[in-house]
């Protein structure tokens, strides 16, 4: 929407509502100013002209380019918005859009910018105090002074932020040890509720891990009207006993009632008979006793003896059979060391020949003492021939070597006689050649 209120038109056209000025210069007064006029009054006239046109009411102009139009307005004093954009926030009323500018309106803008650097640049060029003296002294002295101050007000400021960073991490520390402190009072204390109430006797599955638990477990029924025991369960079992207890302590009460009972007789006994009938009672009991015991020890030594028997009968074949083994192992072991004396691959006196004479191969265990014999002897002839052999070489290269010797001086003899013959045919020339030269001196002197 604000985009559509800042574009242009199809004929560039500015749109309706923001106020163009009308009397700024086209790009042609701002190339070529001498033309604009035909008095000579060039852009300072056309200037002065504009600055006497100006519009009785101020309206805010919207600029498309080079900042906000309300920044610009509210920087000249004019507040008044057009009536179409009554109601529009600040941030639409602010916003910039890039110019659709024509050829002529980019370079008159180019145009004014380099002259306003110009401008600038004259003003700093025409300035002769700042050309020949440069720039003023105290101004320098209070930069410097104030850059100085800057610096140590930075100084104190980091100063301050570091006591204050100290300050922070000891209290930071302080904090962290009262944290870990109750940390630890929260652990011990934690250790201390499991040791006292969170043990493993406590807890609900050490029925599961409690090595007495078969102790302390109930049988598996407690009589034939045990609830536990459904319709297909079994009642009874062999060798169950669940009234134990209770006939025990039954027993023990009769066994008393009973003790007390003969004694009560034997008392009464004792009144009516005296002591003879139980003295003859007794000794009766006592025989009886006796006879039981002699029987039970006589027919404990007669089983003991059958099965000292049974042991010697089982101990008497045993030892006949390791002996009938030990009889059949001696006849093996005799027959083995028979055939080994006997056997005569293993005693190595098989004929290791052939018909053809060759020996065999695979039967051939070494030779005999005559062989060996036989081969030293060779052996002995060959290091003669050898050394014989050795002898005549020797004899043969000193007799080669005298003959060398010889053909060595026979050769010197004869180099020496022909150098001999060599030097008297030289000096037998020399000579004819002294006799010759005199004679034909005298024949070119006759000429």
């Amino acid at each position: 929407m604000f985009h559509s209120f800042l574009s242009y038109s199809s004929e560039r056209r500015p749109p309706t509502g923001l106020q163009v000025d009308k009397t700024a210069p086209s790009a042609s007064q701002l190339l070529w100013p001498c033309r604009t006029s035909g008095r000579g009054g060039g852009m300072e006239a056309e200037a002065d002209a504009t600055m006497d046109q100006q519009p009785e009411e101020q309206t805010m102009q919207l600029k498309v380019h080079g900042g906000g139009g309300l920044t610009m307005a509210m920087l000249s004093g004019s507040t008044n918005v057009p009536e179409h954009m009554d109601g529009l926030d600040t941030h639409v009323l602010d916003g910039t859009v890039r110019a659709r500018l024509s050829p002529e309106e980019r370079l008159a803008r180019e145009v004014a910018r380099r002259r306003q650097l110009e401008l600038e640049r004259r003003q700093r060029i025409f300035d002769s105090k700042r050309r020949l003296i440069g720039i003023d002294k105290q101004t320098l002295d209070a930069q410097v002074a104030e850059h100085q101050q800057m610096k140590e007000d930075q100084k104190k400021l980091d100063l301050h932020e570091d006591r204050e960073m100290i300050a922070l991490d000891k209290q930071l520390k302080l904090h962290e040890a009262a944290k870990k402190q109750m940390l630890h009072d929260l652990e011990k204390e934690c250790r201390q509720f499991s040791c006292q109430n969170q043990s493993k006797e406590k807890s609900d599955t050490w029925d599961l891990n409690d090595p007495l638990r078969i102790r302390k477990a109930q049988p598996i029924r407690m009589g034939d009207d045990d609830v536990r025991c459904g319709a297909a369960s079994m009642l009874k079992f062999g060798g169950e006993d669940l009234m134990k207890p209770e006939r025990k302590r039954q027993q023990q009460k009769q066994q008393v009632m009973f003790i007390e009972q003969q004694k009560f007789e034997k008392e009464m006994i004792k009144e009516e008979n005296g002591d003879k009938k139980f003295i003859q009672e007794t000794a009766e009991m006592i025989a009886l006793r006796n006879e039981m015991e002699a029987n039970e020890q006589s027919l404990r030594k007669e089983l003991q003896q059958l099965q000292q028997n049974a042991n010697l009968d089982r101990a008497a074949e045993r030892a006949a059979q390791q002996q009938a083994q030990r009889e059949q192992e001696a006849l093996m072991d005799a027959a083995e060391l028979h055939h080994h004396c006997r056997d005569p691959f293993l005693n190595e006196c098989m004929d290791n020949t052939n018909p053809n004479g060759k020996v065999r191969r695979a039967e051939f265990k070494g030779s005999t003492r005559d062989e060996r014999l036989e081969g030293r002897r060779i052996l002995e002839q060959q290091a003669v021939e050898q050394s014989m052999q050795k002898m005549q070489d020797k004899a043969d290269e000193n007799r080669f070597a005298l003959l060398q010797e010889a053909t060595r001086r026979q050769l010197v003899l004869q180099e020496r006689a022909q150098a001999t013959n060599r030097r008297a045919m030289a000096e037998q020339i020399a000579k004819e050649g002294s006799s010759v030269r005199p004679r034909a001196s005298d024949c070119l002197n006759a000429d």
